[in-house]
């Protein structure tokens, strides 16, 4: 049986490079998106005006190179430099170049707050060629693992018990030496892992952090499930429900809890929406907050927040709190047994600076109760006083986005299917569960990257590759019809 033949490797050929790349190939596209982008307003920086040295990469080819990689699951600078060399597509695309790798690298990390700037840019894209339903977004978060090991992350009981050990570590070792040896290289060593953790207690203590790692200082151990803890970054994102395009996204170092009504605002203001218009964001229990909840609202937006449970889990659940009724009119709550509790004139602040109102009901009422010892605690007892209930002052605004989840549980039900999208994209096909820069801003030029990349590939599955070149062609005639207009202004006005 025959076999396929082979070409002789020694037959000269006459190709093109431009041969050699399908007609229908991502490249074209990524090609296509490099020439339209504005690289200077966008702060790129710019190389190449120096006349001394090897002349710069243009970074119209750098950027290229990034974004053909990514789109690839190419994301190690190594890997793209040697992608450079036998990638006969990166061949095309940066014109048979061969960065090194140390160039590609620093290309990325100098340029962090470009690549964001570029994410917003292709969502304003997007935007022109309505793409987004500007109706309702899903806003979650996902813990991406930090250039930092757990073990060089501390707390102050982390540190603690370093140095309880090591001070036992001391004290067993002397025992054991003549009084002529303590000088020996042991004891050394043991004192300067002591004195490294003093100063990091000193530094901790003097922050207002609860946590330091040392060599990614601003990643934080987070709970990703369960009990696991994952020193990480939290990438918080946007994402409208039309074609589960990424509206916006921040990079945190911290929790959900606080980061509801910035999103949404910043959602709102990509979407150019104005200050009247409508907007319905959708969000799991993690971001429930009653004054990010009231912040929303505020501003005409829409909240479907899962709520938590606002029954006390010591109390049995006959007289737990969501079984006593607010009257909103006589600002007093009535129990199960109908004794009314009334409302203290005092604003408490909990122990996390949310400000509360205090209802107590009368001792002589609760006494004769059979329900007594269950609902009242033995020290308000003691003190002859009446069951206590504790009302969040944005507990309106939580209790309306409770009665929304309620009436909306359809609309409520497409959160998962809307945001978890772009994660499972991100992490399961892509397999990008990791940051390959340290600190913040770093961090969030590359996810600006990883985000534009699947924002690319959602709009090419959306317009397909014909579409989309069409879209970007007609960008360019406008960049360029606009630089025409300024050369014309300049010469007519002898601007030089």
């Amino acid at each position: 049986m025959p076999y396929q033949p082979k070409l002789d490797r020694f037959q000269m050929q006459l190709i093109a490079l431009d041969q050699i790349v399908a007609p229908d190939s991502v490249v074209r596209v990524v090609d296509l998106f490099c020439q339209c982008i504005d690289y200077k307003n966008l702060g790129f920086k710019i190389k190449g005006k120096s006349h001394e040295g090897k002349p710069a990469y243009e970074t119209s080819t750098l950027t290229g190179i990034y974004i053909y990689g990514y789109l690839h699951k190419i994301r190690s600078c190594r890997l793209l430099a040697k992608a450079c060399k036998v990638n006969c597509e990166l061949w095309w695309l940066t014109g048979m170049q061969k960065p090194s790798y140390k160039t590609i690298a620093d290309f990325r990390k100098n340029n962090a707050a470009a690549f964001k700037n570029l994410f917003n840019s292709f969502s304003k894209f997007c935007l022109d060629l309505e793409l987004y339903g500007k109706t309702t977004v899903a806003i979650d978060g996902s813990k991406f693992r930090a250039m930092n090991s757990k073990k060089n992350n501390y707390n102050l009981k982390k540190i603690n018990q370093h140095l309880d050990y090591i001070a036992k570590q001391k004290e067993d070792y002397l025992k054991t030496l003549d009084h002529q040896d303590k000088n020996d290289e042991t004891l050394q060593g043991l004192q300067n892992r002591e004195d490294k953790y003093i100063a990091l207690k000193e530094t901790l203590e003097q922050s207002e952090e609860k946590q330091i790692s040392t060599t990614d200082p601003d990643a934080r151990a987070l709970p990703l499930k369960m009990s696991i803890v994952e020193v990480a970054y939290n990438l918080q994102s946007v994402v409208d429900d039309k074609h589960n395009l990424i509206v916006d996204y921040e990079i945190t170092n911290k929790n959900d809890f606080s980061a509801l009504a910035s999103l949404s605002l910043k959602a709102k203001q990509t979407l150019e929406l104005n200050e009247y218009e409508k907007l319905t964001v959708l969000a799991d229990k993690g971001y429930y907050s009653g004054k990010q909840i009231a912040t929303c609202h505020k501003n005409k937006i829409d909240t479907l927040v899962s709520p938590k449970s606002k029954g006390s889990k010591s109390k049995d659940p006959r007289v737990s709190k969501n079984k006593f009724k607010y009257d909103k009119s006589s600002d007093t709550y009535r129990c199960p047994k109908n004794v009314t509790l009334h409302r203290q004139g005092k604003i408490y602040t909990r122990h996390d600076g949310i400000p509360f109102k205090r209802y107590v009901g009368h001792w002589t009422d609760c006494k004769s109760c059979p329900w007594v010892d269950m609902c009242v605690s033995p020290g308000s007892q003691k003190a002859a006083r009446g069951r206590m209930l504790n009302r969040n002052i944005y507990e309106d605004q939580m209790d309306a986005n409770d009665a929304q989840v309620s009436a909306r549980k359809n609309e409520y039900r497409r959160r998962q299917a809307i945001v978890e999208h772009p994660f499972g994209t991100i992490k399961r096909q892509w397999s990008y569960t990791h940051t390959n820069l340290k600190g913040l801003e770093k961090v969030n030029g590359e996810f600006g990257l990883i985000l534009l990349c699947y924002n690319f590939k959602r709009v090419m599955s959306i317009l397909g590759k014909k579409g989309f070149e069409k879209a970007l062609n007609r960008m360019i005639s406008v960049i360029s019809n606009f630089s025409c207009f300024i050369m014309h202004e300049k010469r007519k006005w002898n601007i030089c």
